[in-house]
Order: structure tokens, then C-alpha cells, then sequence
């Protein structure tokens, strides 16, 4: 993916795109159909999901404010159905910097998208810090298949750090501030102790819920 591109934006509530998962959409609103033929009929295929910041429902139809740093993704698989929607799959690419586009007559938005670089400690992440996620990772991951047999955990042992802590992120992080202060660390050794922490608190959560049933108690 190249450095700075221009790229539609999906403005979404609640919702954040990390680097290395994968987002199925239901596309329905007028405006995001234009969005999606138009991406469809480019090279690139991409689009950039941008979390709504709060107080979003009052200018829901306008143009709401958006968080400026967002994921771009490329279109992996779409489905145009009989009644005009799409059903795709978005594979996420990066972290980017977003600077909105005037709307030139378009009904959706658009940004210049500058892919934004992350830190690595000198000498690299620690072993023992990566082994401590994987590991709380893993043990969060047995007490939610308790309630959801079928739940996989997708992060790797032989994952990046990066991609480790995104993953991870993606699927034990559940408050949606907590995520987007996530998607905006780029250093990494922080990004990973974070995680670490956010999932030492869910496990103590399922944990204690788990005790007087046996089983966790999920929201």
C-alpha cells in the first residue's frame, strides 16, 4: 500500500479497523452503494473505516466528525445482491492519517489517507512481554469458548508483534474508546503491555463471573 492515497471513507459507530483482521459489512445506505460501485470499479479497491466520535446521531445524515486516525482495508470479497445492497469482506491493510476531501459532488466522503509508521523499541520488542499476551491471549481464549464452543482465537504464535497485538485487540478489546486509543499507539511495546493489561482485566471479569455457574458471563 502506498504512503498517501485518496481513499472513501466508511464512518461507522462504535467500530474499529486493526491491521491484519478481517471486517464483513452489509452495505445498504444509498450513499454507501455509490461508494461501493465506485471502489469496485477502480484498481485499488480500498476504503478507509473511520470510528463516528460521539454525538454522532445528531448529524448522522450531514457529515459527523470522525476520529482522524483510521484502518484501510481492500475490498477481499463482495456480493452485489438483488435489492441493490453489497455484502463484502474487508481485509484491513494499515493505520492511517486521515484529511477529508471536499465532497465534490459525491454523496459519501473521501480523505487523502497517509499510511502512518510505527515504533520498535531498539533491539525489538521483548520475548517475555509477547510471551505474557500469548499466554493471557490463550487463557481468556479457553474461558470464552465455555460459552462459545465454536470461538477461535486469530492471532498466531509466529505472528509479528504488531500483528499480535492487533489481533489480539481485535477480539478481547471491546470498548470502543479503549480500541481507538489502541489503533492510535504506534509504538508497539506500549501497544502490546495495553493489551496486555485490557486482557488481564477481562480475564479476571470471566473469571469471577464463571465461578457461582461455572460458566463466563458474556456481553
Amino acid at each position: 500500500m502506498r504512503g498517501t492515497l485518496q481513499v472513501p471513507v466508511f464512518p461507522l459507530p462504535k467500530l474499529v479497523l486493526f491491521p491484519g483482521t478481517s471486517l464483513p459489512l452489509h452495505i445498504f445506505e444509498p450513499r454507501y452503494r455509490d461508494m461501493l460501485a465506485d471502489t469496485l470499479a477502480g484498481d485499488e479497491h480500498l476504503i478507509a473505516v473511520a470510528q463516528l466520535k460521539p454525538g454522532w446521531e445528531a448529524a448522522y445524515e450531514q457529515r459527523p466528525a470522525i476520529y482522524p486516525v483510521a484502518g484501510v482495508g481492500r475490498i477481499a470479497t463482495h456480493v452485489r445482491n438483488a435489492d441493490g445492497t453489497y455484502d463484502i469482506v474487508l481485509e484491513a491493510l494499515a493505520r492511517v492519517q486521515l484529511e477529508e476531501l471536499a465532497p465534490a459532488g459525491l454523496r459519501y466522503r473521501r480523505a487523502t489517507a497517509t499510511v502512518l509508521h510505527e515504533h520498535t523499541p531498539e533491539g525489538g520488542v521483548k520475548t517475555g512481554d509477547i510471551s505474557a499476551l500469548l499466554s493471557l491471549a490463550t487463557r481468556v481464549a479457553t474461558l470464552v469458548k465455555r460459552a462459545l464452543p465454536g470461538f477461535v482465537m486469530q492471532a498466531e504464535s509466529d505472528d509479528t508483534p504488531s500483528l499480535l497485538s492487533d489481533r489480539i485487540a481485535d477480539q478481547f478489546v471491546l470498548d470502543p474508546a479503549a480500541r481507538q486509543d489502541l489503533l492510535e499507539t504506534l509504538d508497539i511495546e506500549q501497544r502490546i503491555r495495553t493489551v496486555t493489561t485490557q486482557l488481564a482485566h477481562l480475564h479476571m471479569a470471566l473469571t469471577t463471573s464463571s465461578e457461582p455457574e461455572g460458566s463466563p458471563t458474556l456481553h
